[in-house]
This record gives structure tokens, sequence and C-alpha cells, in this order.
């Protein structure tokens, strides 16, 4: 039978270690977990679950602690899951079902990062969501990542910071993609979250020596979560610069461009990016509002109901929709779009009026 081990790094993660770990009973063969200095109950009630407990000396490297946990593991194939992290217990199935498979090396599951800041970029409602799982928030914004994949040697975490093992697999063979969802709950604890930003900056800012884009890209990304959009842009563009056809950085770029007003520059961005994926809903959803800035709002209906068409759970879309609508004297159409926008999430009653 294949076997399937658990990897976790974690330190001070008392709060939420024993739900992750309770999620994943009956999942995993296997628990290696890598305390990098906790201070709180954290290994108290990691030994509850497993004795492959260990410690390691923290070091600024978020890829070398991963790949510490991967030294201990004995299974076939390597679940990676954060401490405030679940997997729910309607798609163990799913994992067990590839578990024999022979075409992929590794996986790309859905990150859903719970959120109730329904104006977040890409942010989907729960509602009618089959998960109890979501029930945390009004919603999530989700992103695909590789936290599935075979235990091999060869297979390593690169990046000090938003590590991944992308590289390694890619030189192994195929990474597929399994839709199942990895429910994400730190974006809920602001306090912690501060803190982890920072962190995260600081690593790097260190890790721009390499000059490669993608040291670029992770340090934007982590200034645009940390709302500092000036400083987002200056590395965003380095990353571009650097690498012309990074879907990644040009969708930021000009999601961090649309939200400083420089409509030309996120309009350019934007549409690069639809020419690289032209199947991302929030691509279509932020180009739309780059048109309505501008007045364009035939283009901006266009892009709204594409945004639609590719995610239907999408209320902000909707409600621009709705607006677009309006100011063009379509109030049959505006009314209808207004209605559904609510439905997804009803905290849109307080700002439109569909009497």
């Amino acid at each position: 039978m294949v076997k399937l081990s658990l990897c976790m790094i974690v330190k001070n993660e008392e709060v939420f270690l024993e739900q992750c770990l309770l999620s994943v009973q009956g999942l995993v063969d296997e628990i290696v977990i890598v305390d990098t200095g906790s201070i709180d109950k954290t290994k108290e009630i990691a030994l509850k679950f497993t004795s492959k407990v260990y410690d390691f000396e923290w070091c600024d490297d978020f890829a070398a602690a991963r790949n510490e946990s991967l030294k201990y593991a004995t299974g076939d194939w390597i679940l990676v899951l954060d401490a405030d992290e679940v997997i729910a217990k309607e798609d163990f199935g799913r994992f067990r079902n590839v578990l024999e498979n022979e075409n992929e090396v590794g996986f790309n599951l859905i990150h859903r990062n719970y959120t109730s800041n329904i104006i977040a970029t890409g942010w989907i409602s729960n509602k009618d969501d089959k998960y109890k799982e979501s029930l945390v928030a009004e919603g999530w914004w989700e992103a695909k990542i590789v936290r599935f994949f075979v235990n091999k040697k060869e297979v390593k975490f690169k990046g000090l910071v938003h590590e991944t093992v992308d590289e390694t697999l890619n030189s192994l063979g195929n990474i597929g993609l399994l839709e199942v969802p990895i429910h994400h709950y730190g974006k809920l604890d602001i306090t912690k979250l501060k803190e982890k930003y920072e962190l995260y900056e600081k690593i790097g800012q260190r890790k721009l020596i390499e000059e490669d884009y993608n040291s670029y890209y992770e340090l934007g990304r982590q200034c645009v979560e940390s709302g500092k959009l000036l400083d987002a842009k200056k590395y965003l563009s380095k990353a571009v610069e650097l690498n012309k056809n990074c879907f990644n950085c040009l969708f930021m770029l000009g999601t961090v461009c649309l939200m400083l007003e420089d409509l030309f520059s996120a309009e350019l961005f934007l549409i690069k990016a639809i020419e690289i994926e032209p199947n991302f809903y929030a691509l279509y959803s932020n180009l739309g509002v780059v048109l309505v800035k501008q007045k364009k709002f035939e283009e901006a209906v266009y892009n709204f109901k594409k945004a639609i068409k590719l995610n239907n759970n999408d209320a902000k879309s909707y409600k621009n929709l709705g607006l677009c609508l309006d100011e063009l004297g379509r109030k049959n159409e505006a009314y209808l779009a207004f209605k559904m926008a609510i439905d997804l999430n009803p905290k849109y009653k307080e700002i439109i009026n569909l009497s």
C-alpha cells in the first residue's frame, strides 16, 4: 500500500496545530513536524499525534526548514501543510485515488485563503459552498499551490520565503492539478499576520542580491500584502523587466498599478497577463475596473461578464457589472446584476439600493 507522509514546520502554533492534525487523521500514514523554536505548547500538542517531532535552529530560511522536514519522511508521497490549514474529510478519497498515479510527480492544490475582506482581489463568496470549513469567514480568495508530491531525494524546496518545490519537481516530470482545497485560516489573525509580513519582508530584502525575477516578485507580493504599494510597484516592475512572461508578476503589477490609479500601466500589464493565461477570472474583473475608471463602460461590461462566466460566484464582478449597466441606462439588466451580487454577498445591501 502506498504511504502518505505529512510534513510540517511550526513555531508557536498552539492555537491552530491540534485542529490541523485532527483534520488529517485517517488520511496520512505518518506525521513529521519540525519545530523552529516554539516557546508555547506547540511541541506538547505535536507529541500527542506523532513521535517524529524534531528541533531545527531557525536561520531565516523557510526552504531550509521545509527540507529538514522532508528528510525524515518515509512515505511514498508527501503532503505539506501549515498549522493554520486543514483538509476536509470528504476530500480524503480524492487524495487516495491519485497515490498510485504514475503520470504525475506532484499536484497543485487549491489554496483557499479565508477572509471577510470583500474587496480583496479575487474574493469569492462562501454562499452555497459545500464545505463547513468555509463558515469561518464570508468568503475567500484562492491560488494554486504545489503541496502534494512524490517523496524523492531530488525534491527540494527553494526560496528563503514563499518557498516552493516546483522547480525540482518539474525536472522529474509533470505537475498535475488536483482540485481539492487547503482551507487556510491564517489571514484571519491580523496580529499574527502583521508579524509574519514583517519577517517575510526582512528575509525578502536579503534575497534581492540573487538578482532573479522571483526574488523581486516575492518581495513585491509581500509589499502588496503589507500595503506598501509604491515599494511593491518598484519590485514587481523589476521582476517583469527580468522575466517579461511571468504571469504572476504581470497580474500583480497590473493590480498594483490599478490600486495606485496608474490606469495606463494597469491596462497594459493586465492585457499582457491575459495573453498568457486567458482563463483567470480576476484578470477580467480587475481590467473591468480599469475601464470603468476610464469611463469605457461598454468594454468594462464585456470584461465583467467574462469574469462571471469564469467564476459565477464573483460577487464583486456582478456588483461592478450592475454599476456599468446602470451608467449605460440598461436598468433592468443592472437590477438583475445587483440582485446576484447581493445574493452572493448580503453586505452589498448596504451600498446597493434595489428599489
